[in-house]
């Protein structure tokens, strides 16, 4: 068939509109294609996003068996074959595994197969490693949309095959768009006609009614049903044999017989690179969420349990995925429900995670007279990490810090998280893999220990030569030619970024207001305060006596509108013109040419010296040229601005991401490029180190006078 007609409709569950009216839109178009199946025979639908399926299961059980009935005749093609059409740039390669995985069990059970077709028609994007994880969860083929021929020239035809490493997948970009609805005879026609379908054996066309539903409407259908036939008089390509209705599966079935099709590696990009990056606080939610449930999923692990328990919790994090949702191109409404179910994801991981690792703590007896912090690490790997003890219950300021074989432990009194009762330690230490280890204040073993007074920071001149303090600025002067700067650029653009391919237009910067230190035996710190315009940020570095590198946490009080705050690092003796990034599924080697592109959880840029790893959490696009790396920490736009809608000056804005926004950074010293070793680092760096406390029983030997109240509160660093 030389034009595969997909009748399709295209439903975005959540943009300018919340969850519930999108699943009253997919229930009502479902119907409808249901319908115009009924009253045209040779008619075919298509539709993705199993999330919808089990809402028409959940909501209408006779619409439900009506399209199981389609399907089975071979008229309803279910494709996509994951929960929704999510953003593809920032999830975590286990969250795509999640959605092949959810979403073709539900396919198999109500349906009786699986998909092979990714749908993908309207994401803002893909990522060069997409390739693999699609072959990786049984996908033959793609279909997308964006980038257009204008954002992308490169490609070498619309029909390629996407290579990653050792695998492939047959691609296809629609040469026209995906929503034909709305225009009229004469412009279908055009479209028809399209020289490249006169040219080519096999291509694909949609149409129907879309974003908020719609599908396949009558006047469409008599007008094809019109044009397969050869009635339509203003038809002049009149290949009518070649021309029907179908299904993506069809179409690539015979698109694969076409000899020599083309290669093609990489990303997809350029569309949307404000989405990469706008709306931080819910692209925040959606890669917290992902941590947690994995953490959950390796502590259930631990205790010999499987994670079918998080499949509601996954459902959520993988719903709100979805590429208006992720890439923050929402209502303010859909926006705050999106962050209400991601904070229930992180109740429930956190209160499943303490009952399984609670489980495993209680079948080891409490060696401890004064009762233990017991940190768990749940990776399938040994972690040395900085960890903190935070307590309420006031031990002897010279009690010996110890693990449960008798071992000293180094550690240094700091400031706590609140100016109460509460006292903090910091310490360093290597915990096993998927294990706990134990730690006490021994208050039989004394020992000499700075003053509790010391873990207050000592306030220098900013113009003062800080190698003089001892502290972490000789560390950072071997990795980095220039200090890191706070920049803020001007940003009129829409929500989208559309027609943007960087950020550069730079109006300031932030101003630095003090300096203060911190030394000890176990951390140096030092503390920044830096303001701009009604902005402030704190900036704490952060070096260890045992490790290596330096940790730097961000916490940015943000009251600007309509600009953009990058972090810009400046490695010591750049090598590469290109930089190598964490991608879902395996690294990707990007060109740093200044263009803003999607950040997952570490880079990498080679210098004369070897390299300079940067593992963060909190970040989700960046820019990169031969000299520089600038992180995008913070981009407040206005909710759901498109592009050309005009702005009055005098009306009121929503705008996004006003407030607090935290992020953190290790800055760490490579001889080489070992992505292995740098998702290793990156785990541990995310790894909460969980604490149960425990106590003696009493049958065991009585705690000691004086600690009977031993009621610790304990974090990881």
């Amino acid at each position: 068939m030389q034009i595969h007609l997909i009748p399709n409709s295209h439903i975005d569950p959540v943009w300018l509109w919340d969850k519930y009216e999108g699943i009253d839109e997919v229930i009502n178009t479902f119907r409808s294609a249901c319908d115009r199946l009924d009253e045209y025979p040779d008619l075919t639908f298509t539709a993705s996003s199993l999330q919808f399926y089990e809402w028409v299961q959940q909501f209408d059980t006779n619409l439900f068996d009506r399209i199981i009935q389609k399907v089975n005749e071979n008229r309803w093609e279910v494709v996509g074959g994951w929960w929704v059409e999510p953003d593809t740039n920032l999830p975590s390669e286990a969250s795509f595994i999640k959605h092949a995985e959810i979403s073709q069990n539900f396919s198999r059970k109500y349906f009786g197969r699986e998909s092979t077709v990714a749908f993908l028609p309207d994401t803002f994007g893909h990522p060069a490693t997409l390739p693999k994880i699609l072959s990786c969860t049984g996908f033959k083929s793609m279909i997308f949309c964006r980038p257009d021929e204008k954002e992308k020239s490169d490609l070498p035809a619309n029909l390629f095959r996407w290579e990653y490493d050792e695998y492939s997948i047959l691609t296809y970009r629609l040469k026209h768009h995906y929503l034909q609805g709305n225009i009229d005879e004469d412009q279908r026609l055009t479209l028809l006609n399209d020289e490249e379908y006169k040219t080519n054996p096999v291509n694909c066309f949609f149409f129907g009614v879309g974003d908020h539903g719609g599908g396949p409407s009558i006047a469409e259908i008599e007008f094809f049903n019109k044009f397969i036939s050869g009635q339509s008089t203003k038809n002049a390509c009149a290949v009518h044999a070649g021309v029907g209705y179908s299904t993506c599966s069809r179409f690539f079935d015979e698109a694969a017989l076409i000899p020599d099709i083309p290669v093609y590696s990489g990303d997809l990009h350029l569309h949307a690179v404000g989405c990469y990056s706008v709306l931080r606080d819910l692209k925040n939610a959606v890669r917290h969420s992902e941590q947690a449930l994995q953490f959950t999923g390796r502590a259930l692990d631990i205790n010999g349990e499987t994670d079918a328990c998080l499949e509601a919790a996954w459902k959520t994090t993988l719903f709100n995925q979805f590429h208006d949702i992720l890439p923050g191109s929402c209502s303010p409404d859909a926006a705050e429900q999106a962050m209400d179910e991601l904070g229930g994801v992180q109740s429930v991981c956190r209160d499943t995670a303490y009952r399984a690792l609670k489980s495993v703590s209680k079948k080891h007896h409490a060696f401890a007279q004064q009762g233990e912090f017991r940190i768990f690490n749940t990776l399938p790997f040994d972690i040395t990490v900085p960890l903190c003890v935070e307590s309420f219950c006031y031990y002897n300021p010279n009690a010996a810090f110890k693990d449960t074989d008798g071992n000293e432990i180094s550690i240094q009194e700091v400031l706590p998280s609140v100016r109460c009762n509460n006292r903090r330690w910091e310490f360093v230490d290597s915990i096993p893999a998927r294990e706990f280890k134990s730690y006490y204040f021994d208050n039989k073993t004394l020992i000499e220990r700075a003053d509790p007074s010391d873990s207050h920071f000592r306030i220098i001149d900013n113009n003062s030569d800080l190698n003089t303090d001892k502290i972490i600025s000789s560390t950072l002067k071997q990795i980095l030619k220039t200090p890191i700067r706070f920049l803020v650029l001007d940003d009129k653009s829409d929500t989208w970024g559309h027609g943007i391919h960087s950020y550069n237009n730079i109006e300031g910067e932030f101003t630095l207001l003090t300096s203060s230190i911190l030394s000890g035996n176990v951390t140096d710190k030092l503390y920044q305060k830096w303001s701009y315009g009604k902005s402030t940020l704190e900036v704490t570095y952060s070096s260890y006596k045992n490790l290596p590198g330096v940790y730097v946490d961000f916490a940015a009080y943000w009251q600007e509108n309509r600009k953009i705050l990058k972090i810009e690092i400046c490695p010591s003796e750049v090598y590469s013109p290109d930089i190598t990034m964490q991608g879902a599924g395996g690294p990707i080697e990007r060109q740093a040419d200044g263009k803003e592109i999607p950040l997952h959880n570490w880079a990498w840029i080679s210098t004369r010296k070897g390299g300079l790893a940067i593992v963060q959490d909190g970040a989700f696009a960046c820019d990169c040229t031969a000299n520089r790396l600038r992180l995008t920490f913070v981009r407040s736009s206005i909710y759901g601005f498109h592009d050309p809608r005009k702005l009055d000056p005098a009306d009121p804005q929503r705008f996004t991401d006003q407030g607090e926004h935290r992020m953190r950074l290790h800055l760490l010293p490579k001889h080489k490029l070992d992505d292995e070793a740098l998702e290793r680092l990156t785990l541990a760096f995310l790894e909460p180190c969980h604490v149960i406390r425990e106590c003696r029983k009493s049958n065991q030997t009585p705690i000691e006078k004086g600690n009977t109240s031993f009621r610790p509160e304990m974090t990881a660093k």
